[in-house]
Protein backbone atom coordinates (compact mmCIF):
# COMPACT_ATOMS: atom_id res chain seq x y z
CA UNK A 1 0.00 0.00 0.00
CA UNK A 2 1.36 3.36 -1.15
CA UNK A 3 0.72 6.33 1.12
CA UNK A 4 -1.48 9.21 -0.10
CA UNK A 5 1.47 11.62 -0.07
CA UNK A 6 3.06 9.76 -3.01
CA UNK A 7 -0.09 10.23 -5.11
CA UNK A 8 -0.21 13.91 -4.22
CA UNK A 9 3.46 14.38 -5.22
CA UNK A 10 2.91 12.54 -8.52
CA UNK A 11 -0.18 14.65 -9.22
CA UNK A 12 1.74 17.92 -8.67
CA UNK A 13 4.66 16.63 -10.76
CA UNK A 14 2.38 15.97 -13.76
CA UNK A 15 0.69 19.33 -13.25
CA UNK A 16 4.09 21.05 -13.36
CA UNK A 17 4.95 19.11 -16.55
CA UNK A 18 1.68 20.29 -18.09
CA UNK A 19 2.50 23.94 -17.30
CA UNK A 20 6.01 23.59 -18.75
CA UNK A 21 4.54 22.05 -21.91
CA UNK A 22 2.01 24.90 -22.27
CA UNK A 23 4.73 27.53 -21.80
CA UNK A 24 6.87 25.88 -24.49
CA UNK A 25 3.93 25.74 -26.92
CA UNK A 26 3.04 29.40 -26.35
CA UNK A 27 6.70 30.39 -26.79
CA UNK A 28 6.91 28.45 -30.08
CA UNK A 29 3.72 30.11 -31.38
CA UNK A 30 5.03 33.55 -30.40
CA UNK A 31 8.30 32.90 -32.27
CA UNK A 32 6.40 31.80 -35.39
CA UNK A 33 4.18 34.89 -35.35
CA UNK A 34 7.08 37.31 -34.96
CA UNK A 35 8.98 38.11 -38.12
CA UNK A 36 12.09 35.96 -38.31
CA UNK A 37 15.37 37.70 -37.60
CA UNK A 38 17.73 37.81 -40.54
CA UNK A 39 21.20 36.37 -40.19
CA UNK A 40 24.01 38.91 -39.75
CA UNK A 41 25.36 38.13 -43.23
CA UNK A 42 22.02 39.14 -44.82
CA UNK A 43 21.91 42.38 -42.83
CA UNK A 44 25.43 43.28 -43.89
CA UNK A 45 24.70 42.59 -47.55
CA UNK A 46 21.49 44.67 -47.36
CA UNK A 47 23.46 47.66 -46.10
CA UNK A 48 25.80 47.44 -49.05
CA UNK A 49 23.00 47.28 -51.61
CA UNK A 50 20.80 50.28 -52.19
CA UNK A 51 17.38 48.65 -51.71
CA UNK A 52 14.48 50.68 -53.03
CA UNK A 53 11.53 50.99 -50.68
CA UNK A 54 8.64 48.79 -51.79
CA UNK A 55 5.05 47.94 -51.11
CA UNK A 56 4.35 44.20 -51.29
CA UNK A 57 0.77 42.94 -51.62
CA UNK A 58 0.10 40.38 -48.87
CA UNK A 59 -3.68 39.99 -49.24
CA UNK A 60 -5.88 41.05 -52.14
CA UNK A 61 -8.45 39.94 -54.69
CA UNK A 62 -5.72 40.03 -57.35
CA UNK A 63 -1.98 40.70 -57.65
CA UNK A 64 -1.06 38.75 -54.52
CA UNK A 65 2.72 39.06 -54.03
CA UNK A 66 3.04 42.04 -56.39
CA UNK A 67 5.82 44.48 -55.54
CA UNK A 68 5.62 48.21 -56.17
CA UNK A 69 8.76 50.34 -55.98
CA UNK A 70 8.07 53.60 -54.20
CA UNK A 71 8.89 56.93 -55.76
CA UNK A 72 8.73 60.27 -53.94
CA UNK A 73 4.96 60.38 -54.36
CA UNK A 74 2.65 57.37 -54.96
CA UNK A 75 -1.15 57.48 -55.28
CA UNK A 76 -3.17 54.37 -54.39
CA UNK A 77 -6.78 53.80 -55.37
CA UNK A 78 -9.25 52.37 -57.89
CA UNK A 79 -8.74 55.15 -60.41
CA UNK A 80 -6.74 54.23 -63.54
CA UNK A 81 -4.69 57.40 -62.94
CA UNK A 82 -3.40 55.98 -59.63
CA UNK A 83 0.18 54.72 -59.44
CA UNK A 84 -1.05 51.58 -57.66
CA UNK A 85 -4.45 50.60 -59.05
CA UNK A 86 -6.58 48.47 -56.73
CA UNK A 87 -9.32 46.11 -57.88
CA UNK A 88 -11.16 46.50 -54.60
CA UNK A 89 -14.71 47.81 -54.18
CA UNK A 90 -13.86 48.95 -50.64
CA UNK A 91 -11.14 51.30 -51.93
CA UNK A 92 -11.91 54.84 -53.07
CA UNK A 93 -10.90 56.27 -56.46
CA UNK A 94 -8.04 58.17 -54.80
CA UNK A 95 -7.75 56.40 -51.46
CA UNK A 96 -4.26 57.11 -50.15
CA UNK A 97 -0.87 58.49 -50.96
CA UNK A 98 2.58 57.53 -49.84
CA UNK A 99 5.16 60.26 -49.96
CA UNK A 100 8.79 60.80 -49.03
CA UNK A 101 9.89 63.49 -46.63
CA UNK A 102 13.69 63.52 -46.45
CA UNK A 103 14.65 59.90 -45.63
CA UNK A 104 11.25 58.81 -44.32
CA UNK A 105 8.09 57.62 -46.04
CA UNK A 106 4.62 58.58 -44.85
CA UNK A 107 1.15 57.23 -45.64
CA UNK A 108 -1.85 59.55 -45.74
CA UNK A 109 -5.59 59.00 -46.16
CA UNK A 110 -7.05 61.17 -48.93
CA UNK A 111 -10.51 61.42 -47.37
CA UNK A 112 -11.59 57.88 -48.20
CA UNK A 113 -14.84 56.41 -46.94
CA UNK A 114 -13.35 53.30 -45.30
CA UNK A 115 -10.05 54.78 -44.12
CA UNK A 116 -6.57 53.31 -43.87
CA UNK A 117 -5.28 50.95 -41.20
CA UNK A 118 -1.60 50.69 -40.33
CA UNK A 119 -0.76 47.65 -38.22
CA UNK A 120 -4.45 47.30 -37.35
CA UNK A 121 -4.95 50.92 -36.24
CA UNK A 122 -7.02 53.41 -38.23
CA UNK A 123 -5.07 56.56 -39.05
CA UNK A 124 -6.43 60.07 -39.52
CA UNK A 125 -3.15 61.92 -40.15
CA UNK A 126 0.03 61.25 -42.14
CA UNK A 127 1.93 58.46 -40.41
CA UNK A 128 5.60 57.61 -40.82
CA UNK A 129 6.13 54.10 -42.14
CA UNK A 130 8.63 51.70 -40.65
CA UNK A 131 9.90 48.50 -42.28
CA UNK A 132 7.37 45.66 -42.12
CA UNK A 133 4.44 47.99 -41.36
CA UNK A 134 1.20 46.57 -42.72
CA UNK A 135 -1.11 48.97 -44.54
CA UNK A 136 -4.72 47.92 -45.11
CA UNK A 137 -6.71 49.73 -47.78
CA UNK A 138 -10.12 48.16 -48.30
CA UNK A 139 -9.48 44.41 -48.45
CA UNK A 140 -5.97 44.88 -49.75
CA UNK A 141 -3.03 44.54 -47.34
CA UNK A 142 0.42 45.86 -48.20
CA UNK A 143 3.71 45.47 -46.36
CA UNK A 144 6.19 48.35 -46.44
CA UNK A 145 9.74 47.15 -47.08
CA UNK A 146 13.02 49.05 -47.14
Amino acid sequence: MIPNIVFIVIRYFFLALLYVFLILVIRAIYRDIRSPAQPASNRASRRKKKVRPQLVVLAANRNLGAKYNLADHVLIGRSPESDVVLDDTYASEQHARIFRNEDSFFVEDLGSTNGIYVNGRKISYPLELRPEDRIKIGKTVFEFRR
